[in-house]
């Protein structure tokens, strides 16, 4: 469990290291990701259908264009150009060349985050994302993976809610993961929430 944490957790910051390196000269990139788009990209999508909702000039593998005939599992997709701390999707397709997990990293933030630590302490391993939503508060949070692995059936499925505090939205500000399978909360970790940064508690 501790690479899902660090997919989740770290993700922003590689992304960033590697751009940063490139320098200025990838900036312009790939891009024309959007939020709108990915909403109506749907588990099960062939690589092709995907790339056809979300545009091949906005997705790349390995600094390559995507294709409907690569094989590299996960299509990386941004919003406004490769830069640091940019936007972007991961569209993870399965071994049949199904979409079968999506996330995206600051493509969608709260409007108004106010999760408290008494709140975050509240939330219990079983939880619903409703319930964790109504102890968290709905502004709070968005769902920022979701992953079919088994699709059509929902058996084994996964999300992971993204939680801020008042205090902000950016990457290094405080925030919350909690993770779902099945429907239920199985683990919750933070980052400047409860008293130092925390990976498991």
């Amino acid at each position: 469990m501790a690479g899902i944490k660090k997919a989740v957790v770290v993700a922003g910051v590689a992304v960033g290291l590697v751009v940063g390196a490139a320098g200025a000269s990838s900036a312009a990139g790939f891009s024309g990701m959007s939020k709108e788009k990915y909403d109506r990209v749907e588990f099960g999508m062939s690589r092709q259908q995907v790339l056809d909702i979300v545009g091949q000039s906005a997705c790349e593998d390995n600094g390559k264009p995507a294709t409907a005939e690569s094989t590299v599992p996960t299509i990386t997709c941004w919003v406004s150009g490769i830069q640091e701390w940019a936007p972007y999707a991961h569209l993870t397709f399965n071994a049949d060349g199904k979409l079968s997990m999506k996330s995206f990293y600051r493509m969608s933030l709260p409007a108004a985050p106010s999760m408290t630590a008494a709140q975050y302490d509240k939330v219990t391993v079983g939880m619903t994302e409703e319930q964790v939503l109504k102890t968290v508060g709905t502004n709070s949070c968005v769902v920022t993976d979701v992953a079919r692995p088994a699709f059509p059936s929902t058996a084994g499925a996964t999300s992971t809610l993204t939680c801020w505090t008042g205090k902000g939205t950016g990457f290094l500000d405080a925030q919350a993961w909690f993770r779902f399978k099945d429907g239920k909360v199985f683990e919750k970790y933070q980052r400047g929430v409860v008293g130092r940064p925390s990976f498991g508690g």
